[in-house]
């Protein structure tokens, strides 16, 4: 019984709460010395040893230069009034730098080994410097170089106005901040604005594409294949088992999984700024034209949004998106002032066998206000009821319908048409 305690102790035990902690455990997991660094070149990429106040660590460079196309993408072609215009459009709340002051950040860590919590132990960058892209990636060859990697990092990070990630709100980042309070750093991070690209991927793409994972839209949108990759459920032990000795090979593979991240992180926000400014193709696919009509719609640009609106109708929808794209549509012609269009929408959304609380009601509004037909505008709201009741709709959209049914009574009576 007391080994069965003693194993269950094991197991309950809290997770360590500092840094030296977590790599005691970490390295106990790993059944290694300290010192026991696997470095020979067999092992890792070509890089350099780099040795900061809190130690060393490695880091592997590489430069792409100004023609480089990843995929079907010119990295160099990432304009500044572009992504300026896409922050703005997105409503990113964050001013664009100038593009040499943008960093793409993307860690692989060590997932839940141990049950210690996770510990990056590579973190690759990416930047422009005039029209060559640099990658830098920071290695810590074992758990003790941590510290050492974060320094180097923070120094890196502090340098830019701008960090770029990949779903990284809610994972690089809060994941390197907390590790450089465990080091008793300052992070990099406080006071940098930051922009997840995957927020403003999923209002662009999923309805066309479906996953919006990086790989995914690489593949979609950039004509980029990796070939061999190596999954990231199996990174951590990729360098659980270099730690422990054995083979590292897969180490290069993690390396270039991580460059790729990177770099495809980069070409993607170029193309999601072409996605926002650049006019539509003709062969765009109708819900990415839906997709970005809706971000447009309430902005300075909704006149674009109108012209996606009837690019997407016109190549084909499936239901339910084209009555919502109708419906959209409806409401945008009201808002301009461009009545009978919007009425004409109306007619068509009513007809419809699936009911539309907005064609409904913009029929009833334009007799009402336009055509001065209070009785007509009556008959649409109650005939909307009607429908309504049938199909035991919103409780909210019956509210609006009857007090718009007792305000055009009263509207009847006072003209003198009856009811």
């Amino acid at each position: 019984m007391s080994d069965f305690r003693k194993a269950l102790r094991q197991i309950v035990r809290p997770p360590p709460s500092t840094l030296a902690e977590q790599l005691q455990f970490l390295k106990a997991h790993a059944r290694r010395g300290a010192m026991e660094i696997v470095s020979s070149p067999a092992q890792l990429p070509d890089g350099v040893e780099e040795t900061t106040p809190f130690g060393r660590h490695y880091v592997v460079s590489k430069i792409y230069d100004g023609e480089y196309f990843h995929g079907n993408v010119r990295l160099a072609r990432l304009s500044t009034d572009d992504l300026a215009q896409f922050m703005m459009l997105m409503r990113a709340g964050i001013m664009a730098p100038g593009r040499s002051a943008i960093l793409f950040l993307d860690a692989e860590t060590t997932g839940m080994q141990g049950g210690v919590g996770m510990c990056p132990f590579l973190v690759g960058l990416g930047y422009f410097v005039e029209d060559e892209f640099h990658t830098v990636q920071y290695f810590a060859r074992d758990f003790d170089e941590e510290p050492s990697m974060l320094y180097a990092l923070g120094r890196l990070i502090e340098r830019f106005r701008l960090v770029v990630t990949y779903n990284g709100a809610a994972f690089d980042v809060p994941l390197l901040e907390t590790r450089f309070t465990l080091a008793r750093q300052d992070s990099p991070f406080k006071d940098l604005p930051h922009l997840d690209l995957l927020t403003s991927a999923r209002r662009l793409w999923r309805n066309g594409h479906g996953s919006c994972r990086l790989i995914a839209l690489e593949h979609s949108l950039l004509s980029f294949m990796r070939g061999p990759d190596i999954p990231g459920a199996v990174i951590p032990r990729a360098y659980f088992d270099f730690l422990q000795g054995r083979s590292g090979a897969a180490l290069h593979k993690v390396f270039t999984h991580n460059t790729y991240d990177v770099v495809s992180l980069a070409a993607l926000t170029v193309c999601a700024c072409d996605r926002v400014t650049s006019a539509p193709a003709a062969l765009d696919d109708p819900l990415d034209l839906y997709s970005l009509a809706r971000i447009l719609e309430n902005t300075s640009e909704w006149k674009r949004a109108v012209r996606l609106y009837e690019m997407a109708l016109s190549g084909g929808l499936p239901e339910p998106v084209r009555q919502k794209s109708q419906e959209n549509l409806a409401v945008l012609f009201r808002r301009s002032g461009d009545h009978e269009r919007a009425f004409d929408v109306c007619k068509e959304l009513i007809a419809r066998q699936n009911f539309s609380f907005t064609g409904y009601e913009g029929a009833a509004i334009y007799y009402e206000r336009v055509a001065g037909d209070p009785a007509r505008a009556l008959a649409i709201v109650e005939h909307g009821l009607m429908r309504l009741q049938n199909i035991g709709g919103p409780k909210r959209w019956k509210a609006v319908f009857e007090a718009r049914r007792e305000r055009l009574r009263q509207k009847a009576i006072q003209f003198g048409e009856g009811l």
